[in-house]
This record gives C-alpha cells, sequence and structure tokens, in this order.
C-alpha cells in the first residue's frame, strides 16, 4: 500500500511539474499537450492502484474524507463532469485572483483527477476534444493555465497528505498510520478510529472495492474522456495479485499464509478469478467485467479470510 500512495504522489507532484511546464510561454502547443494527457493517464494509474485501500489516510475525516476530493465519482457512484463544467466554465469567466486557497476551498465534487482531465482532455468553449481547439483555448484565455495548476497543486496537496499520513504522520499523531495500525496503537491514539487489525481493514477495503466495480457504471463513467479507464482497472488488479502474491521485496505474502493453513486450492482458485477479471479488462467487456469482479468480492468476504484465519465479524456492504 505504502509503495502505492508514494507513486501517487510522485505522479501527482509530476503532474504539476507537466502543467507548469505546458503553460510556460511557447511550450503551449500540441506536442507537449500530449504529454500533459499522458501524465494525466500515468497519475490517473496510480490513484487505480491506491483506491482499493479506502481506509486511514484516504478516509482522515469520516465528514469530509480524503478520496472523495481525489476521485469523486467513488463515493457514490455519481458522474459529477456536469458540475466540474460549470465550475470550470466561472472559474475562466471570473475576474478574483485564483489562488491555492481557491481550489482547496472548493467541494469535493469541483476537484480532483475529474476536474483535471476535463482541463486537459476538452476545451471549456465547445466541450471539444479537438487538440487544436484545447490549445487555442489556453493560449487565448490565460485564467485556463491559472485553473489548471490550480487543480494539479490541490490535487498534490491531497496526495501528500495521504502518503505522509500512511509513512510519517497520521492526523497529526506524529506517527505513521502503517505503525499505529501494525502496532495496535490507533484505537489508543484516536478515539474515534477502530481497533481492527491491520488484515481486517485491509480484506474489508479490498472486497468493498471489487463489490464498487460490480455495481457501479464505471466502465461508462470514469476516465471516459481521457480513454484510459481499462488501464486504469488493470492497474488495480495487479495491486490486488500483489497484494496476494508479494513482490519482489516481500518476505511474506497473503498467498503463503494461506498455503501454510492448508488452503493451497483457496490461492489457485483466487488467482484463476484474478487471470478471468484480467481477460475481461482485455477485452473490454463490462459484463464479464462486472461478473469477475462479483466472484473476487465474493473471495475477499469469504474464502480469503477463511483461509488468513481471521474473523471479519461483520456484514459486507461498500456502504453506497
Amino acid at each position: 500500500i505504502i509503495p502505492a500512495a508514494t507513486r501517487f504522489q510522485q505522479q501527482s507532484q509530476n503532474l504539476v511539474t507537466e502543467s507548469e511546464s505546458f503553460c510556460t510561454t511557447g511550450n503551449i502547443t500540441a506536442d507537449n499537450l500530449a504529454n500533459l494527457k499522458q501524465q494525466w493517464i500515468n497519475t490517473n494509474l496510480a490513484w487505480y492502484e491506491l483506491l482499493p485501500y479506502r481506509f486511514g489516510p484516504l478516509v482522515n475525516s469520516e465528514l469530509l474524507p480524503t478520496y472523495t476530493f481525489i476521485d469523486s465519482y467513488r463515493l457514490r457512484g455519481t458522474d459529477y463532469i456536469a458540475s466540474v463544467r460549470t465550475k470550470i466554465d466561472s472559474l475562466l469567466a471570473g475576474s478574483d485572483t485564483l489562488t491555492e486557497s481557491t481550489f482547496s476551498s472548493l467541494s469535493f465534487q469541483f476537484v480532483g483527477l475529474l476536474a483535471l482531465e476535463v482541463s486537459i482532455f476538452e476545451d471549456a468553449a465547445n466541450q471539444s476534444s479537438d487538440t487544436d481547439d484545447i490549445v487555442n483555448e489556453y493560449l487565448t484565455n490565460p485564467r485556463k493555465c491559472e485553473v489548471l495548476t490550480g487543480y494539479a497543486t490541490e490535487l498534490t496537496r491531497r496526495a501528500n497528505i495521504t502518503q505522509q499520513g500512511w509513512t510519517t504522520n497520521y492526523r497529526d499523531t506524529h506517527k505513521s498510520y502503517r505503525d499505529l495500525v501494525v502496532d495496535n496503537q490507533l484505537e489508543a491514539v484516536l478515539d474515534d478510529e477502530t481497533g481492527d487489525s491491520a488484515i481486517k481493514k485491509i480484506t474489508v477495503s479490498v472486497q468493498e472495492y471489487y463489490d464498487y466495480l460490480a455495481n457501479r457504471d464505471i466502465t461508462l463513467d470514469a476516465a471516459q474522456l481521457s480513454g484510459s479507464i481499462w488501464l486504469a482497472l488493470d492497474s488495480a488488479l495487479k495491486n490486488t495479485e500483489e497484494l496476494l502474491a508479494g513482490t519482489e521485496a516481500t518476505e511474506l505474502s497473503l498467498n503463503l499464509i494461506m498455503t501454510n493453513n492448508r488452503f493451497e486450492q483457496t490461492v489457485t482458485d483466487v488467482q484463476a478469478n484474478i487471470e478471468t477479471m484480467r481477460t475481461a479488462l482485455d477485452d473490454e467487456n463490462t459484463v464479464d467485467m462486472e461478473s469477475a469482479a462479483r466472484i473476487l468480492d465474493g473471495n475477499f468476504k469469504r474464502e480469503i479470510p477463511d483461509a488468513l484465519d481471521i474473523n471479519l465479524g461483520l456484514n459486507f456492504s461498500d456502504g453506497d
């Protein structure tokens, strides 16, 4: 999880750098716009690695969860693109100075990856995806660059909060969320946190993610202007596979624990279900993807907890 949080932070910062470079005098060109678009896609792919872990630093506050300011769609499966377009129109038409606080004070549905996608992949005047139209709008309306860099800076601020929460300072405790949850200190230090084990939090959160995929129109609504939703879903699937199988940097894996507990068949079955999901993504088949997601949802509800010998002790729900 921490490498995913770090990659998202780094890619968000790269998006700021790419946005500022694009907006430098003489750099607003079709080729540089293509680079900017690719950096948005890279940032979104990094986000989808982290998205399944919707707890701790991605939540921070039940009232204003951090993840909603990054990915508004994840909350209820609501497509806020019309709201984002209206907000961008008002920002471009306004005369007030645009500052960091302009963007940090916006409601969750007006910021995040969607706002950046709309800013980068279409022009505001006609919602045109034509490269010349987008470039021309940036050339003729200097506030468009201020909107772009403002959105990118705000996204990076949220990415920094998330990464720092996992690694150095969670909710001003001056302790990392990782250490707090692994050392079973979370509930003692913060009285509004639950004392559930790390493995329980991870398992429930990943289950909720696959339930979300099975029940939302994500392939029709998310990352549509960039045409990159299937790549994003594959990025998340690869992270799930690494969660189970481990990486070159890990000595212990969930699959190894399940195998040691004599649940070899569970390991085999879940891997087969991951491959089914991957085929659906490769084929860009929404029906098969949702079906495969539903099966993986069930795996993380039942078979995987049983094989890990953990009692989740709850009725599963994505909370939607």
